[in-house]
Order: structure tokens, then C-alpha cells, then sequence
């Protein structure tokens, strides 16, 4: 049975028991109202997403679900590449909110693994662990067990709560919150399974010499930990129990692991061995030339690293996250690495190869997973230049080892330092270790995993203290508030009922159970205006969304305070002008985005946008700088599909499925309902291509022709891949062209031309400057080589004769000569029949007795001229050419004494 088999059957056994198939969430944790799970970096288990449901904070669609959900975990990521440990794997679950609880999840369980007509996996070969006081789960396993003649205290464990209280030791130790116990299924994978009595420390023996392999989980939810921490000030010391009461009703959170259930029916012993993996392998071979997956264990470990991390990091950057410094991106960068690593220095490859194995995931997933191929091409982007920039750094890193070796001479390599290695440079400990015993030196491997340590726990992003039901942190308003009804679509002034209110820093939070403001939400700001009765005015700063519930930021006001609107009908007035510009702007980035695959290529992505009534910024997956060709090409693209006045067509409440047929493009990274806004720009039919079709909840205008103006204002980089182009559209656009042409006019003022001519008359400009610079070089360098020194008395005397120099070439020209002990240097410049003199004296010769002021005056007297200064420097003019030595001479009679 394939993976993709499996996967189905999944499915199909559990939609014969009531269950609607959700859709799945992205790795990044989106629940199912939209919302960033911010105590998660991934999604790690399909429940995830559905937390809001277990909390009772929101109502499913339907009692019983189920998914197919992509996971990411790095917790174990030093053992991926065994037989058992992935860190991007599938988890097919199936979810009971309220309805059917432990005996029927493990009735299910049991019949969908044993029944010949799905898994028919041998019961003789499956054992149970239980927490250690549920004896129900016990029972209802025991049932099963009998039937087929099994003893249940030889597959049915009792164990604590670190492995079956979900989460991992919260009946003791919390954190407050739903929790539960759970009850995990394994299957044995070495020969035959044991028989006769076998006790729980057998079954601890085994489980540790790993013959029992995990394959699915079934969490009980059905208690409230409630609890307090035992010092605020320090939150590491924990929770103090103060209750456990039952939930208002019990839940059931299943997961089966799709990898390592296919490997026990496949009769595999690693989940390597099935075809999730195996088309990997096969590409990799090929495009080595030389490997053979399988031909030593040095090897075959390595093409396991790779083939997972090329996995996570694929599936990754198809849900929009990309490489960076932190946070998930951090997280995806270190997976790159590895993987680039491993096939550098295990398995030999010198260029840039991991970009070459991405058709091996994107072909053998991309049916279930169609994002792996709408992504393919800013994988393949993202992967090569990520390697690229790998290599390079790599080298660097390895300069950087070897000139700290030389230093140390025999001492160690401080822990610091050594992960400085591997944070920076990607050097695993083991790379580092090595090259440092080759040179003598010890690497401090304590220090090593406390910096590591640091760095994990700034990796996973999330207050270890939540749990994965955890309840969210509340504002000041009610948790049980009913979603606000979305009027801004069509309107911008309704009347509406206020339904809650409280303090908040900034203000007050006002919530009204109808609004024609438009929260804060894929890229745009949220609507500004105002709220008003007869006896009170409210300004509206702000608008943001959760959980469905639009929160509307006020000024405080002296006229009435916060409960005392509750229940009061008020008018309701978004500001029109402000969100005029903005959607002038929302619409604009749909058109660039179209400009920028049209110009760049398929790869480009959207990864990013801020729309407000002032700018517009658009982030995307491209490799390199825009050229100033490309960025014209894209303006002026977008400028013609504004000037065809293009109707906006927005496709309400579309499935999923029917939207992707109709060519619209997703947000790089976000979560999508089962049903969408499709936002569509041309008056063709929505199963023709259009200039613009995307996914989108934001505000448009109604016709592209409304944008009037775009233009581009700067392109720049963002992160490794990502590129930004910040533009301006509309008004503001008008405004960005009348303050550009305003400076232009002011520069042509300065240069005393028409704003029309101000190219010509810099370059007039310009051509002048470079005259003037080649006639100062041709007079520095002609008072170079006609200056000759000689000895006078006790004075170093430099004279240098020039032709046509400026005052302000003579006076520099006296200060280089003069440079030097007992210095006094003249200079001489011939101008048509006018002579000019500068004199410069060094301090030291000032102290000895020159002075350049009574030195100058008797030179310039010499040619019937005049002149005079201070005894450091002095300038004089001459009348008489003819007599330029005679005026040197006197010079030298002067200083001679």
C-alpha cells in the first residue's frame, strides 16, 4: 500500500463514521478562525488548528473531523536519519468535539488497524500504553484484545504522565488549560513478536532497543487544569495545582502517523523504506551519478538526512516561509544547512545540488499537496540561492576556524565560539571537532550545548509555559462575544449596537455587533473614523479582528465612559477619503504582483505586503536585484492596466477547489477556509486567465481605472530571496510626482535653466567641473616638476614657477612645497603680463627668522609690483615678467642674511 493509498483509506474509513474532512492548515499555525498561534512556530500535531474549538471559544461546522495535516518538528532532529524520527511528517487525524469519547475513539481505532477490510494489521503485534490510573482506555483495549485471543496484560501498559497525560506531565504540573490522557499504539518490527508472559520493564526493554514502533495516539481531553504559578516573578519554578475539574464537554484528539504506519504495513523496519522516501533516493542517485542508497550505513544516513530535510524545507517554503535569522525562518535555514552539509562532505557534491531533488517531492506529493507544485519554481529559486550563499559562507567559516587554531596552539575552543561555528557557518560539533583535533585543540563541548541550549529555546518562539490548549490571553473583553457582522464590503457609514467595551493602553476597545470597518488583515491597515450618538463622539484609531470580533480602538473622551455604552445604538462613519487611497493601493498590488510574473518569471510570489492610505510596500521571492529596465517594464505594466479601466470582480463565498481552477493565487503562507473572496481584475469570464485573480479578503476599488496613477519609488532587498518594491498609487502618487517636480525645478533655479533643460545643464555642469579638475592636476603637477630647492643660509628655499594658476592653486601649491625642517617656499605664476606671488614659511623657520610677509613684499617690489602678509604665508603681484629672476634673487639675498 503507497502512501498515498493509506492516506486516502484514512479518510474514507473515517468519513463511513460520520466525520467531514477540514482542511488543513499550513505549517505556520493558523487555527480555524484565521488567527497566528503565537505559542507555536509550526504546526506540530492536526489538532492544532482546531484549538478554538476545544476551548469552546468557537462552534465547528460539524461534531466529527478529520485531516490529513503536515507537521514540523526539530525537537529530534539529531536522530533524524535513524530508522523512526522525521522532522516533516504527516499526521492523519480524526477529531471529536463533544460527541463520541474514549471507548468509541479506540473502537474505531482498533477497527481501522485490525479489519481485513482496511489495514488488517496482525493484533498478535500491536501493544497499548494507557495513564496509569484510566481504566477505561485499559478495558476497552482489554475488550478488543480477548476478542482475538490475546492476553491484555501482555500488550496493554500502564505508564506515567511525562508519555500518556497529553500535554507531556501537565496532570501534575499543568500549565492551566484542557488537557487529558492519552492512550499510544505500537507495532512490533523485529521478527516475531514476543509470547507468554511479558511484563511492562519487558515492554520498557523493547520500546528502548526500539522494536515497537509509535504509529498513532489517541488524547482524551476531558478535564480543566486550573492552577497558578507559584512565584510571577519566576515563571521556571512552575504551577501550583489549586483543581482539575471536568470540561462543560469531552473531546478526542487522534493522530496516526502516515510514515511510520505505511512502514509496518509495507513489512518495512524505517520509514526511509517506503515510497514517500524512495523517489528521493532515486533522484539523488541520479543526479550524483556514483551513489547507491544503501551501500554503507555512512551513506545511507546521509541520503536520509537529505531526503528529510529537502522534505521540510519544500514543504516549508510552499506554505511562505523562507530562510532568515530567526523564528521559523531560522528554523528552515538550519535544515537547508544540514541537508547542504551532509551532501558536501558525506556525499561528495561540490555544487550546488539540493534545488535538483525538489521534482522528487513536488511529483510524489504535489496531487495531495498542490502547493508543492504552484511553489515548485521559488523552491528551486529559494534553495539555490540559499545554497549558494551556504557555500560561500562556508568557506569563510573555515578561514575563520583555521586562523583561530593557529592562535590557540594546543588550548581549547571555546563553547561559544564553537557554536559561533555552526549558527553562523553551519558547522555541526562534529565537523568542528574534527578539524580542531587535527590541529592539538580540545573544543569545550559544555559550553557548546549551553550556547545551543540559548539558541533553541530563541528558536521555538513560544512561552514554554503554554500548552497546546492552553486558553487565550484575554483584552479586557468578554471570551464569549458573537462575531461581528462585516458590512465594509459595500458600505462605510451603518448604524450598529454596541455589544462590549473596555480600557485598553491606548484608549478604549469598543465592539459592536455590525461594522462597516475593515479590520487589520492581509496586508491592509484597518479602517479610521468615527462613532457617534446623540450625546457622545467616539474617534476611531484603529480596527483589528479576533476570533471573528472586531475590536474598534477609540480616543478616551471625558463625555461618558466604557460600560456606559454598551447596548447603545450609534452611527457609524469610516473614514471615506482614507479608505478611498487605500484601496487604491490594495488594488495596485494585485496588479504589481501580476506585472512581476509577467517580467521576472513564475517564481515570483507574493511573501509579504503593508497597504495604508500613504503606501504601499510588496515583498516577493526573487534572487536578485531589479534592473532599472525591469522596474520601468513592471511600472509602466501596471500603468497600462490601470488606464484600460479594468472592472474588479469580487467571486464570493468559491470552494477552495473551484477557486484553484480558476487560477487563483493564493497568499504566499496563509490559511484558507474551505470557501473563499476571489478577487478578479478583467471583465472575462472566471474560467479565462485574467490580468489579476487572486484569493483575497481585503477592499478594492471598482475599476482599475479609479487608481489613476502608480509609480514605483524603491526596490530593495528584504531577506535572502526576498525582494521589496515600495510604490505609491493615486493621490499619493500625484503628490510624489508634484514634490519630485518641485525639487527639479528648485535644482534648474540653481543652475539657472529651465526644469526641461536640467539634464543638458548639469551636464554642462559637469563638463566644466572636469575641466577645471584636469587644469588644477595639469598646474599641481606642472609646479612639481618645475620646483627647485636649494640651501640658503640656514633655510631650505623651494621655488616653483606656474603658468595661468588661480590663487587658490599657488596658495596650495606653497603649502605642499613648504612641507618639511626650515622650509620657505615660493611661487611663481606667470599670467599674460602680470606676475603672482605666494609665499609659505614652515613654523620652525618662522621661530629661526623668515617671514614670509617682508620676504614677499621685496620679491613683488622687484618686478614693480607690491604686496605683503603674515609671517607664515603671504600673497604679492608683479608688473614686469622680464624680471622674475631678478625678483628669486632678491629672495635669496634675504633669507641669506
Amino acid at each position: 500500500m503507497t502512501v498515498r493509498e493509506l492516506r486516502r483509506k484514512y479518510l474514507a474509513f473515517f468519513e463511513t463514521k460520520g466525520h467531514a474532512r477540514a482542511s488543513a492548515s499550513p505549517l505556520i499555525p493558523y487555527d480555524v478562525t484565521g488567527a497566528l498561534d503565537e505559542t507555536l512556530l509550526f504546526n506540530g500535531s492536526g489538532m492544532n488548528q482546531f484549538k478554538p474549538y476545544f476551548r469552546g471559544i468557537a462552534t465547528p461546522p460539524t461534531k466529527r473531523l478529520m485531516t490529513a495535516q503536515k507537521c514540523l518538528r526539530t525537537g529530534d532532529i539529531e536522530d533524524v536519519g535513524d530508522d523512526s524520527h522525521l522532522t516533516m511528517f504527516e499526521m492523519l487525524g480524526n477529531f471529536s468535539i463533544g460527541d463520541y469519547f474514549k471507548r468509541e475513539a479506540i473502537d474505531f481505532s482498533w477497527e481501522f488497524m485490525t479489519s481485513t477490510e482496511w489495514l488488517s494489521l496482525d493484533p498478535r503485534r500491536l501493544s497499548f500504553t494507557v495513564f496509569e490510573t484510566d481504566d477505561e482506555a485499559y478495558e476497552a483495549w482489554s475488550r478488543h484484545l480477548v476478542g482475538v485471543g490475546v492476553e491484555p496484560a501482555t500488550r496493554v501498559f500502564r505508564l506515567g504522565e511525562e508519555t500518556n497525560y497529553w500535554p507531556a506531565g501537565a496532570f501534575s504540573k499543568g500549565p492551566p488549560g484542557p488537557c487529558g490522557p492519552n492512550s499510544e499504539m505500537f507495532y512490533w518490527v523485529d521478527g516475531e513478536p514476543p509470547v507468554g508472559p511479558y511484563t511492562t520493564e519487558d515492554w520498557l526493554r523493547d520500546d528502548e532497543a526500539k522494536n515497537w514502533l509509535e504509529i498513532w495516539n489517541d488524547v482524551f481531553i476531558s478535564s480543566e487544569w486550573q492552577g497558578a504559578l507559584r512565584d510571577p516573578k519566576r515563571p521556571d519554578k512552575g504551577y501550583e495545582k489549586t483543581g482539575m475539574p471536568d470540561l462543560p464537554f469531552k473531546s478526542i484528539d487522534t493522530g496516526m502517523g502516515l510514515e511510520r504506519t505505511a512502514t509496518v504495513i509495507g513489512g518495512f523496519r524505517s520509514v526511509y523504506d517506503t515510497d514517500a522516501f524512495q523517489p528521493i533516493f532515486r533522484l539523488l542517485e541520479q543526479v550524483s551519478g556514483s551513489l547507491a542508497y544503501g551501500s554503507s550505513p555512512e551513506i545511507t544516513r546521509a541520503m536520509r538526512i537529505v531526503a528529510d530535510h529537502l522534505r521540510a524545507a519544500t514543504f516549508c517554503i510552499s506554505d511562505g516561509i523562507l530562510p532568515s535569522n530567526n523564528g521559523r525562518g531560522y528554523v528552515l535555514r538550519r535544515l537547508i544547512r544540514r541537508a547542504i552539509l551532509k551532501g558536501a562532505r558525506v556525499l561528495g557534491f561540490d555544487e550546488p545540488f539540493l534545488f535538483k531533488l525538489i521534482p522528487a517531492v513536488s511529483d510524489n506529493m504535489g496531487e495531495d499537496y498542490p502547493e508543492l507544485r504552484e511553489k515548485q519554481d521559488v523552491s528551486t529559486e529559494t534553495l539555490k540561492n540559499e545554497e549558494v550563499l551556504f557555500r560561500r559562507t562556508l568557506k569563510q567559516g573555515t578561514a575563520l576556524l583555521t586562523e583561530w587554531l593557529g592562535s590557540l596552539q594546543g588550548r581549547e575552543l571555546d563553547g561559544d565560539r564553537a557554536f559561533m561555528l555552526y549558527d553562523t557557518y553551519g558547522f555541526p560539533l562534529e565537523v568542528t571537532r574534527e578539524l580542531c583535533t587535527e590541529a592539538g585543540v580540545s573544543v569545550d563541548e559544555e559550553g557548546y550545548r549551553a550556547a545551543m541550549e540559548e539558541a533553541q529555546e530563541r528558536s521555538r518562539g513560544a512561552n514554554q509555559t503554554e500548552g497546546p490548549y492552553t486558553a487565550v490571553a484575554g483584552d479586557g473583553l468578554p471570551s464569549d462575544l458573537p462575531a461581528t457582522e462585516f458590512l465594509g464590503y459595500h458600505h462605510t457609514a451603518a448604524t450598529g449596537k454596541v455589544v462590549a467595551a473596555a480600557e485598553a493602553k491606548e484608549g478604549w476597545v469598543v465592539v459592536l455587533d455590525r461594522t462597516p470597518f475593515y479590520a487589520e488583515s492581509g496586508g491592509q491597515v484597518g479602517d479610521t473614523g468615527i462613532l457617534k450618538s446623540d450625546s457622545t463622539t467616539l474617534r476611531v484609531k484603529d480596527t483589528t479582528k479576533k476570533l471573528g470580533v472586531f475590536s474598534h480602538l477609540v480616543e478616551k473622551t471625558a463625555d461618558v465612559l466604557p460600560h456606559q455604552i454598551v447596548g447603545m445604538e450609534l452611527e457609524l462613519g469610516v473614514d471615506a477619503v482614507r479608505r478611498g487611497a487605500i484601496t487604491r493601493h490594495h488594488t495596485a498590488t494585485h496588479l504589481l504582483h501580476a506585472a512581476l510574473r509577467h517580467h521576472l518569471g513564475a517564481h515570483v510570489t507574493q511573501a509579504g505586503s503593508f497597504v495604508s492610505d500613504e503606501v504601499l510596500r510588496f515583498d516577493f521571492t526573487h534572487g536578485k536585484a531589479l534592473t532599472d529596465g525591469e522596474i520601468n517594464a513592471v511600472e509602466e505594466m501596471v500603468n497600462q492596466m490601470v488606464w484600460e479601466a479594468y472592472p474588479v470582480t469580487t467571486y464570493e463565498d468559491v470552494p477552495i477547489d473551484d477557486a484553484r481552477k480558476m487560477g487563483a493565487m493564493a497568499l504566499f503562507g496563509e490559511k484558507y477556509a474551505d470557501h473563499v473572496r476571489v478577487v478578479q481584475i478583467g471583465d472575462m469570464p472566471p474560467t479565462e486567465p485574467s490580468p489579476s485573480r487572486e484569493l483575497c479578503g481585503g477592499i478594492h476599488v471598482k475599476n482599475t481605472g479609479q487608481i489613476g496613477l502608480f509609480k514605483i519609488v524603491h526596490e530593495g532587498s528584504v531577506a535572502s530571496g526576498v525582494r521589496r518594491i515600495t510604490a505609491v498609487a493615486g493621490e499619493a502618487a500625484y503628490q510624489w510626482v508634484r514634490a519630485t517636480v518641485g525639487q527639479l525645478e528648485e535644482a534648474a533655479g540653481l543652475l539657472k535653466a529651465n526644469p526641461q533643460d536640467l539634464v543638458p545643464a548639469i551636464q554642462r555642469t559637469l563638463e566644466t567641473l572636469k575641466e577645471e579638475r584636469k587644469k588644477r592636476e595639469k598646474l599641481a603637477a606642472q609646479g612639481a616638476a618645475q620646483s627647485e630647492e636649494q640651501q640658503v643660509g640656514q633655510f631650505n628655499l623651494v621655488v616653483s614657477r606656474m603658468t595661468d594658476a588661480e590663487a587658490e592653486d599657488m596658495k596650495n601649491a606653497a603649502n605642499r612645497l613648504a612641507e618639511g625642517a626650515m622650509k620657505v617656499s615660493l611661487v611663481v605664476s606667470t599670467n599674460g603680463s602680470k606676475l603672482l606671488f605666494a609665499v609659505k614659511a614652515s613654523s620652525d623657520a618662522v621661530a629661526a627668522g623668515a617671514h614670509a610677509g617682508n620676504l614677499i613684499r621685496e620679491v613683488a617690489k622687484a618686478t614693480g609690483g607690491g604686496g605683503g602678509g603674515r609671517p607664515e604665508f603671504a600673497t604679492a603681484g608683479g608688473n614686469d615678467p622680464a624680471k622674475v629672476e631678478e625678483a628669486i634673487g632678491r629672495a635669496k639675498e634675504i633669507l641669506a642674511g
